[in-house]
């Protein structure tokens, strides 16, 4: 086999068909691009990148003056937001003041508290033994009330057998009294 002439105005790579073939087809594409505006699209073979040519002129001015004004729109509701957020934080730290101090107060008295309920602990003690006293004195009253009103039984048992004995004369009377028979 003969090898063929090679053509040395053309560079190497240029000198396959296929690579002539994607080199036209570059400097097409290239050639259109600068006179219309083409949008590149991918397909499913990553080889291979389609031209799709836009027909319609799009005027982009109409596109940025509507994001210029949607970028203002937004740039104030950020400012405002802002402004809000500081108003809140002053806010806060407004009622952080008084938050702390009443904190502060409130372990004042807690430790107060904690002081009368060790003061108060000790005659708390003294007041339970005594209503345990009084409870047993109340018993005992009880106990001397009935004891009482046994005693005045008995007085009055004692008292009704003194009187039946003086109204009857008594034993020695019964005896002097009885009929000899």
């Amino acid at each position: 086999m003969k090898p063929k002439p090679t053509d040395s105005t053309r560079p190497k790579i240029f000198q396959s068909p296929a690579a002539a073939a994607a080199a036209a087809s570059v400097t097409a594409a290239y050639a259109l691009a600068k006179s219309e505006k083409l949008e590149f699209i991918e397909t499913d073979d990553s080889n291979f990148k389609g031209v799709r040519e836009n027909n319609p002129v799009q005027d982009f001015s109409i596109e940025i003056n509507a994001i210029r004004e949607e970028n203002k729109v937004l740039v104030s509701s950020v400012a405002k937001v802002k402004a809000e957020n500081s108003r809140v934080r002053e806010k806060i730290d407004e009622s952080m003041v008084p938050t702390s101090e009443l904190s502060t107060e409130l372990h004042s008295v807690q430790g107060q508290l904690v002081v009368e309920r060790s003061r108060c602990s000790k005659p708390e003690a003294q007041i339970a033994e005594l209503q345990k006293r009084l409870e047993t004195s109340q018993s005992i009253e009880d106990e001397v009330q009935q004891l009482r009103r046994q005693n005045s039984m008995v007085d009055r048992n004692m008292e009704m057998a003194v009187a039946q004995t003086q109204g009857s004369g008594g034993v020695c009377r019964w005896i002097a009294v009885t009929p000899n028979t």
